[in-house]
Parts: structure tokens; sequence; C-alpha cells
């Protein structure tokens, strides 16, 4: 029996052909979305995973309103202060990164690392990273030592064994090779190239200087955090540096949590949102949902035409049972072609796919993932997709059929048009939201910030340039082609806190403290990067701005309350040090516009505060400047030139935004695209059944025009209702997205309008044309064939 039903398949497939084509590719567009989301969401959920303690690992972090919110790191040696009260934690482990690259040179070989960590010595005792040579308990064993990747290992050594060898960090620390790490796993939260252990390295000596660590524990198995982070902050008078811990609350934040459900906004390695795995797995469940209903569709609208097939079967004998068996057969191996066909073009689009959400998502035929998701679901989704058809095109009488009376037939379609309508509000929500998110990221990209960073490069100077950062300089202002120079201590998501009172800081005075970010520059600061003056004092000149002077933004301006006369007022800073406000500038953003502009103020740098330099270079030779630069400073740096432009670092706080919004525009665009496709096979069943009418009312005189507007009336109304239905949906969906921007678009009906526009174009491109067919139709052809 299955296998008649299988060469009636075939048969069908041949003689229509664009049925089958148009069922495939509804089912393939749908199933491929679904599959890449599904992929995505995986790799998501998976990340730290194969740590074998993960479920005991947690984070500290600490939450201080007046200091800005969360922050992933506490004080280094802070845990060994709090762990000796808590027993219920049984190891800790602690990771710093110094700087984003390091130089490492070993054999003549001299790289730039990015991420070089340094952690306690039970680091790889403590996480599940594989050694290939060495042993987790051993490769610290002694302080000064270093574990590199297998990759890194290659470049500084090639085929050499590197274990014993001599690394220098950054020209001025030699470490021991003691071990050779394999490749960190893509789903890892914490990456690395390099691990150095030196003895003392958290601890913090200096009176009135403390450094920052990303604090790791593990609690003895069966034990709950409730209540911990409490006992953790009852030890905040501990130690010497108690006043940097003041107002400080903790939190265990759980290690499977650290990528999705982190509460802070940055963090030394790349961090997700859940929200943003939440929002993929539903436009993939409503894709997939968008894709069953328009088989659905197309197959009730396409049994109209079969009417007398499945009539002349039952007078022969077939009974209901057998004609499910049919439907349902027909559907199975339709779903099995599109979940092949999806299996494949989802292999083919994964290198895209993983360059723009850079993963190494992959897909291989013969492996359990292909059997599963082409066999298992297959059949599954197949049997739920060709239920109703089955039951609807199997319950009519014989003579009902072989009488093609539409009108006993059908019904109304009320089942259909709802399913229709369903397509019509998921499209139309995801047409709003695709709208509102290219008006936010358009406004992302030509908001003024406040500063021109076009064609301005960051060259970040290391230890060993500071002291000399003049010099340097110097040479690279007589450079063609480059038009100003500035070195200072900033740098676009990067800043220097501190705190400055607005009376003289004096015991039983009535000072009051302001936290704000300090920017150290050198005269040329404001014209590199374009700053806007809005007021100076008389005679004032950035060139000659002395140590006591200092220039502030607005936010600094607000804060204080010195709206329009804060020329010639005085702060002073820890050291009682008198500072007097010479000029005001426009607010500038430092950071992205997910966070406000915070009070700000310029002032001269010092000897060794010269971190970076600025260059702004000439548009119309840009790459030959760039690297003209590049001789200058590896010549007197004896290192690797290494740049920034300052606009690439201001597109990357919206990394994660931009690569999702490509694949929002792309799995919306299908969602739309089947949608699209269930309205054919609305407009196809409808048509069927007014074919007799649509004739009639031509004998009687009706214009062409009139009967496109009778036909096409009924999907208008639908496509109204889905956007009033779909609307408030979007509104407070968006809503929520854009209040991660503290700098954002306001929601214009405007935006619906034109949501709505569009996609009832879209709708009227489809039905128009088949409604055409029908409405010049040869009246007296069609009421013969009736």
């Amino acid at each position: 029996m299955f296998k008649n039903n299988l060469k009636l398949i075939v048969r069908k497939l041949r003689k229509e052909k664009l049925y089958s084509f148009v069922n495939i590719a509804g089912l393939t567009v749908g199933l491929t979305a679904f599959l890449l989301i599904a992929l995505y969401v995986r790799d998501e959920l998976s990340f730290d995973n194969f740590h074998e303690n993960k479920e005991n690992i947690y984070r500290v972090i600490s939450h201080n309103e007046e200091r800005g919110g969360y922050s992933p790191s506490i004080i280094s040696d802070y845990v060994e202060y709090f762990k000796e009260d808590i027993p219920q934690i049984d190891a800790y482990s602690r990771i710093s990164i110094q700087s984003l690259y390091s130089l490492v040179e070993a054999d003549e070989t001299t790289v730039n690392v990015e991420k070089v960590l340094y952690a306690d010595a039970n680091f790889f005792d403590f996480f599940s990273f594989e050694l290939e040579e060495g042993t987790a308990q051993g490769v610290f064993s002694q302080g000064g030592s270093a574990v590199i990747s297998k990759s890194l290992s290659e470049k500084l050594f090639g085929d050499t064994d590197p274990i014993g060898k001599s690394v220098k960090l950054n020209r001025d620390k030699s470490v021991i090779v003691s071990g050779v790490s394999q490749a960190v796993p893509k789903n890892s939260y914490i990456q690395f190239e390099m691990v150095v252990y030196e003895d003392g390295f958290f601890k913090n000596e200096k009176k009135g200087m403390a450094s920052d660590a990303l604090t790791y524990i593990s609690l003895t198995p069966g034990q709950s955090p409730s209540g911990i982070d409490e006992k953790i902050e009852a030890a905040n008078d501990k130690p010497m540096y108690r006043g940097f811990l003041e107002g400080n609350k903790y939190e265990l934040l759980p290690l499977l949590d650290l990528r999705l459900n982190a509460p802070f906004e940055f963090d030394y390695f790349d961090k997700n949102d859940i929200r943003y795995v939440t929002l993929f797995s539903g436009i993939g469940l409503v894709v997939l949902l968008l894709a069953l209903i328009n088989y659905i569709n197309l197959v009730t609208a396409q049994s109209m035409r079969r009417v007398k097939e499945i009539g002349l079967r039952k007078v022969v004998g077939a009974n209901k049972a057998q004609l499910v068996f049919s439907q349902l057969s027909e559907s199975i191996v339709l779903t099995l072609i599109a979940f092949i066909f999806a299996f494949a073009l989802a292999e083919r689009l994964l290198p895209f796919y993983n360059s723009v959400l850079d993963k190494s998502i992959t897909l291989q035929y013969g492996s359990s993932e292909f059997f599963i998701w082409v066999f298992l679901a297959g059949i599954v989704l197949g049997l739920i997709a060709g239920l109703y058809p089955a039951f609807y095109v199997s319950k009519f009488k014989p003579l009902t059929l072989l009488n093609k009376s539409t009108a006993a037939i059908g019904s109304k379609g009320y089942l259909r048009k709802f399913l229709v309508l369903f397509q019509f509000i998921s499209s139309a929500i995801l047409m709003v939201v695709l709208i509102v998110m290219f008006s936010q990221m358009d406004f992302l990209k030509t908001k003024d910030l406040g500063f021109n960073p076009d064609f301005v490069v960051e060259i970040p100077l290391y230890d060993e340039m500071r002291k000399n950062y003049q010099i340097l300089k110097n040479e690279v202002e007589r450079v063609g082609g480059v038009e100003s120079v500035t070195a200072t201590g900033w740098s676009v998501g990067q800043g220097t806190r501190t705190a400055l009172f607005d009376a003289p800081n004096i015991k039983g005075g009535q000072a009051n403290n302001y936290e704000l970010n300090l920017v150290n520059a050198d005269k040329d600061y404001a014209e590199t990067i374009g700053l806007k003056f809005q007021q100076k004092t008389e005679g004032f000149d950035v060139s000659s701005l002395a140590k006591h002077q200092i220039i502030v933004n607005e936010s600094f301006v607000k804060k204080f309350g010195w709206e329009g006369e804060a020329i010639g007022r005085k702060v002073y800073s820890w050291g009682n040090e008198e500072l007097e406000v010479v000029a005001t500038i426009a607010d500038f953003h430092t950071y992205s516009l997910k966070q406000e502009v915070e009070p700000l103020y310029i002032s001269p740098l010092s000897e060794r505060g010269g971190k970076i330099l600025l260059v702004k270079v000439d548009a119309n030779d840009a790459k030959q400047v760039i690297e003209n630069v590049g001789n200058v400073y590896e010549k007197m740096a004896q290192r690797p030139f290494e740049f920034y432009y300052l606009d690439d670092k201001i597109k990357a706080f919206y990394k994660k935004e931009q690569g999702q919004f490509m694949l929002f525009q792309i799995f919306s665009g299908l969602a739309v695209f089947i949608s699209l496709l269930g309205l054919i096979a609305l407009t196809i069943y409808t048509l069927e059944q007014r074919r007799k009418e649509v004739s009639i009312r031509k004998v009687l005189g009706a214009s062409v025009q009139n009967l496109l507007l009778l036909l096409n009336k009924e999907y208008t109304l639908l496509v109204i209702l889905a956007f009033l239905i779909a609307s408030p949906i979007a509104y407070y969906a968006m809503q929520g997205w854009l209040a991660e921007f503290k700098y954002r678009i306001d929601i214009s009906p405007l935006l619906f309008i034109g949501a709505f526009l569009s996609f009832l174009a879209l709708s009227w491109m489809v039905t128009l044309l088949q409604s055409l067919q029908v409405s010049n139709a040869n009246p007296a052809d069609t009421l013969r064939e009736e």
C-alpha cells in the first residue's frame, strides 16, 4: 500500500510542478531558518558546560549604586579575607588581564598576543581546560611560569618542544613555559592564549591602592549559595583598603550564567544577553509554525482541484483510513524532502553564519544530528502538518465530491483565514520590530558624538614608550599627511575614575565628594578629536593649560549646579590641590550610547601619562600615511605596529547588535516570504470557490476593476486587522529593547504606517496576478465547466 502511495506521490510531484515547488520551497525555507536558529541557541546554552565542577563554581561580583552599579570584578585579594569566615567555600581562583594585547618574544620571534591571563596556581585544576603537555597540579608549581596554547607554541617555537624555554612579556618580564594547553573551546566564556602565574601577584600591599580581579569561588558540593553574599559583605572592614569597599554589596553569579545572565554591561570576555537568545528562539518557532501553516493552507487549497479524484477513490471502495493514510504519506514524503534540502542548505550557509556570529558551529552528514533532524523530526512534523488536510479531504460524501459542488464541499474557510491571519500578525510584528531596530541602528551611526572620530587612529603606548612619548609624537608629526597628534590617557570605552570636592577637604568641613571621569591629555587633544568649546576664560589658550587648570564638560557643570557660571570656579582634589575651571566643552561620548554621558574633566598630561597616541590623518591618503607612521613607530618602539581606527572601536560597541540585527533581518524576511506563500494558498482556495460567482458577475456587467476589488477586499481587511493586533505587541516589545540605550529614537506612528503599507503592497502583488487571471477568464468556459 505504501509503495503504491509513493508512486502516486511521485507522479503528482512531477505533474504539478508549481504546486510541488511552492510547497517544498516554503517548508525548506522555514526549516532552514529554524535549524540555523536552533544551532545558535544550542551553542549559546552550551557555554561552560564542559567544566567538571560547573554547578558549584560562582564568580563574586559587586554592586555599588554610587559607583555605576554592577562590576564584574572585586578587589584582587579580598577573597583571602572573607574565605576564612565562610566554610562553604571549597576553593577559589582569580584571573586578571593587564592589557588587551601583550608583546611576547621568544627565539627572535615577536608576536602580539590577545588577553594574556594572570591567574592563581590552581587555575587548570579549578577549571577543566585540557593540557597537551604538563599536569593541572604541576604546571604552576613555581612562580614565573606560563602555559601557552598549542597555536601560540607553534608561532613562537615552531615544532620545537617549548617546555622549559624562556618567554619575555612586554620587554620587562621573563617567564618559563611550563605547559601547553589545547585550543580553548569556542563555547568557553574564558578565552586565552597564555596564562601566567606569579607569586603574590594578587596581593595589594601599597596603602591607598587596590587592583581588581575576576574572582571565582567553588562551593562544597551540595552547599547552597544563599546567605554567602552577606558573609562576604561582613568582611568589608578587614582589609587596610576598607575605604574602597564602602557601599559595596556582593552577589554570587553562577558560572553557567556568566555568558547570558550577567547583570553588568561590560566584562573582560565577550558576553551575550539571554533576551537575544529568547528572541531568536521565538523567531525560530514562529518561522517553523508559519511554514507548517503555509503547508496546511496549500494542501487544503489544492484539494479543491482533487475533489473528483477523491470522490472516485471513495466510490471504488477506498475507506476513510486509506484516504487519511494516503494524505499523511504525501505529507511525510514532502516534509522529508524539505528536511534534507534544509539540512544541505544550512550546512552551506554555516560559514557565513559563523562569520557573522563569531562561532564555529558545524553540521555533518552521517552525524546523529542529521538522522535525528531529517528522519525523526521529519516524520513527526510530516504527521503534524498532514493531519488536518488528511481529515479534511476524507470527510466529504462521494456524490458531493463527484458533483464538485463547492458550496457543499467548502465551509467559509474560517480556519484557513485564522491561520493566514496568524501568519500576517507574526509578519507584521516582525516587520515593525525590524523597522524600529533599523531606525535605532541608523541613529547609532549618525548621532553626533560630540567629537569627530573620522580618520583618527589610536596607537597604544606600552610601558617602555610612555616615558619618551613626546619624542615619538614629534617624529609622527613630521610624517606627511598627519594633520595632528595628541598624547593622552583616554581611549574610547575606557576611562579613569576619580573624585573631586566642591570645597577644601578638611576634617569637620562641609565638602561634597563627586565621582567623575578624568582625561589626561596634552595641548593638541581638543584639535585632534574635534572637541567643541562652549565657554573660555578670557585669553585662554589650550596649549598653555597649566597643572592647576581644568576643562570640564556640560555634565560636569550640571553635576555641580554651575549652569551659566562655571568659568573661574574652583574644585579640590583628594590632596586639597585647588583646580580652576578655565573652559567648558560640549558633552562627548566616551562610551557607547547605552550609557549616559558622565561628568568629565580634562587636565594636563603628566610625564608618564601618555598611554595612547591619537593621530588625525589625511583622508585622501590614509592607508599610506598610516603605513609611514607604522614605520616610524616600529623603528623607535622596536615592536610590531599596532593601531585602531577610532570609529571602528565605536562600531565595536554595537558589534553584538549588528550581527544579531543582520540575522534578524534575514529571518524576518524569510517569515514574511512564508506568509506571502500562505497568502498564495488562501488566494488559490478562495478563487477556486468563487470562479462561478466571478463569471456570473462578469456576464452581468461587472468590470475587471470591480472584480479585482471584490476578490482582494478580504485580504486587505486581514492585513489591516493583523496590523491592528500586531502594532501594540511590537510597540511593547521594542520599548524593552530600546530601554537598553540611554540615547534612542522615539517610536513614531509613521514607523507602523510604513510597515503596514509595505506589507499591504507585497500582499497586493501576490494576489493581483492570480485575481487578474480569474477576472479575465472567459465566463462561458467557466460556467460550462461548472
